[in-house]
């Protein structure tokens, strides 16, 4: 048990796991604030912005809570490439989608074609040490036209809709957005069809983390929570978890008495039973 409780989480996208796939580096550097449930949401979510990673399906309550969220002026992002985030701009109301299909970039990429190199931003994002970023199997974004694409792909990347790793004739060309951001109410919701991007392996790759900032301040957020109710989950972590919740009733004073009573009891019974033969 105390070997459970004290080793890393190896999760994917875990805010304490320190190894290439974790966010203990991206957390740390932003000062980010888990939350795993939507209810722990501030009520004025002004300034606030929330991180979210679906790798699970949002049920109706989760949903109407990231609107409330963002109508109320907060600011939501989304980083996905294959998974849940679609579901989530439509119940936002956006034409915007993830279109879930590799992104490859034979020229312009970091040691192959499945990590490639981003270096054309918007006017918003330029003038601010942001040179270039590099995603990890990314994806695209589509329906674009009634929002503002933050960056794109470069001329020579293709989406490989087949995953044969090779352009075919009917596949889209670059340039492709990979980011965008809108309005909506009050707040305002960031796409980025690469979730890969936060992870250890990655933060310090290029600009990424002077282009995430740069997404973090679009309304000047000053606190940043991450939604880890909808990340992967390991046993470790599962295991963890249990183990936690076990440390908080015990900690309680009733759970305390209960504990030492059930302690006195282990420790008298041989005398007891000894008594008894």
């Amino acid at each position: 048990m105390l070997l459970i409780w004290f080793h890393s989480s190896t999760g994917d996208f875990s805010e304490d796991n320190p190894f290439w796939n974790g966010l203990e580096t991206f957390t740390t550097k932003f000062d980010v604030h888990p939350l795993d449930s939507m209810d722990e949401l501030p009520p004025n979510p002004g300034g606030t912005a929330l991180i979210v990673i679906p790798y699970k399906p949002f049920v109706g309550k989760d949903l109407e809570d990231l609107r409330n969220y963002v109508s109320k002026g907060g600011t939501l992002l989304i980083f996905d490439d294959y998974a849940y985030g679609n579901q989530i701009l439509s119940h936002l109301g956006l034409d915007l989608r993830f279109t879930g299909k590799p992104l490859l970039d034979p020229l312009f990429n970091y040691r192959n074609e499945w990590l490639p190199r981003i270096t054309t931003f918007s006017d918003f994002a330029q003038g601010k040490g942001l040179n270039s970023i590099v995603l990890n199997h990314g994806s695209t974004l589509n329906n674009t036209s009634q929002i503002t694409v933050l960056a794109w792909s470069s001329r020579f990347s293709y989406l490989d809709f087949n995953c044969n790793s090779t352009y075919d004739q009917d596949e889209p060309k670059g340039p492709l957005p990979i980011a965008a951001y809108g309005k909506m109410g009050e707040g305002y919701v960031v796409a980025v069809s690469d979730s890969s991007i936060l992870i250890n392996s990655m933060t310090e790759m290029d600009d990424n983390v002077i282009f995430v900032r740069i997404m973090l301040n679009l309304r000047e957020s000053t606190r940043i929570y991450i939604d880890r109710l909808h990340l992967p989950k390991t046993r470790l972590d599962e295991t963890k978890e249990a183990l936690g919740e076990v440390y908080k009733a015990v900690s309680s004073p009733w759970g305390t008495l209960g504990l030492v009573t059930v302690l006195l009891i282990l420790a008298l019974f041989p005398i007891w039973r000894r008594k008894v033969v």
